[in-house]
């Protein structure tokens, strides 16, 4: 499987420059000032490209989830699904399909393993077992090891990215909980990622000084990681320095970039979220 850090071609939707102006002023003179050739997704419905467009297996070919999360499901929402088959179809990709309802922004992997939360059985109760639908993912996806994850409490979305990405195959980035109310949560998830053999680095979170469910404003996790760079999403909050400070230790031949990603945040996505990379 293609993992972030191989990635040299980043999409993203034509929605982006409409919906936030400012942010993509900011962000696109950071993609110019580093080379990253980007291109653009037609006939998205909003800007969260992660979530809709497919899993990259290898440099031509791809796996394509069903894009038909619960919390679109409302009527009132339904406008807000994309339709991947006619995106992808306009990419010329090699898509391999199946019937199992998964966003991108759930999946957070490196070469041979992966973690989703536990919504993705939520979502697929038509397998007659977990262990049937994690031997489908691990089949599509081709790793070895499929880790199931609890979702974060009061998270809508159910997604992965959200909370932790991996600094190695050994070695996950967490949010910090330590301030979360639900502590029966935060075991649960720290000991699913120590029985799966895990090692745990803790990453400041402000999301808990957040006052809307929507906002994601202080999600560091949800970077934007490529071939020899990683944009990390700052707020302008005081953590912003010492994260900074954290990913330039633990990723040291990588170049940082900070992006001030509020006016995203604020709608409940950062910059993976939006992202769709790939190696070409």
């Amino acid at each position: 499987m293609i993992v972030d850090k191989e990635t040299n071609h980043l999409y993203l939707s034509a929605l982006l420059e409409l919906y936030y102006p400012s942010f993509y002023k900011s962000f696109k003179k950071e993609l110019d000032r580093y080379g990253i050739v980007i291109d653009f997704l037609q006939d998205t419905k909003d800007v969260w490209s992660v979530d809709f467009m497919p899993i990259q297996i290898e440099k031509d070919r791809f796996v394509q989830f069903v894009f038909n999360p619960a919390y679109l499901k409302h009527k009132s929402y339904r406008n807000y699904i994309s339709n991947p088959s006619q995106i992808c179809k306009q990419l010329g990709l090699n898509i391999r399909t199946t019937d199992i309802i998964a966003d991108g922004g759930n999946v957070v992997k490196v070469k041979n393993k992966a973690i989703m939360t536990n919504r993705v059985v939520e979502d697929n109760p038509h397998y007659s077992s977990e262990e049937d639908l994690v031997n489908t993912i691990k089949d599509l996806l081709e790793i070895d090891e499929l880790i199931l994850i609890p979702v974060e409490p009061d998270d809508y979305t159910g997604h992965s990215d959200g909370m932790l990405r991996f600094l190695d195959e050994d070695t996950v980035l967490l949010n910090d909980y330590s301030k979360a109310k639900d502590q029966g949560f935060v075991l649960e998830l720290k000991n699913r990622l120590h029985n799966a053999g895990l090692d745990i680095i803790e990453v400041p979170s402000t999301i808990l000084q957040n006052s809307s469910l929507w906002d994601a404003t202080g999600a560091y996790i949800n970077f934007l990681q490529m071939d020899g760079i990683i944009f990390l999403p700052i707020f302008n909050r005081p953590e912003d320095n010492q994260v900074i400070k954290l990913f330039e230790s633990l990723f040291s031949d990588t170049t940082i970039v900070p992006i001030d990603s509020t006016e995203l945040s604020i709608d409940g996505g950062v910059l993976n979220c939006i992202s769709w990379n790939i190696l070409k």
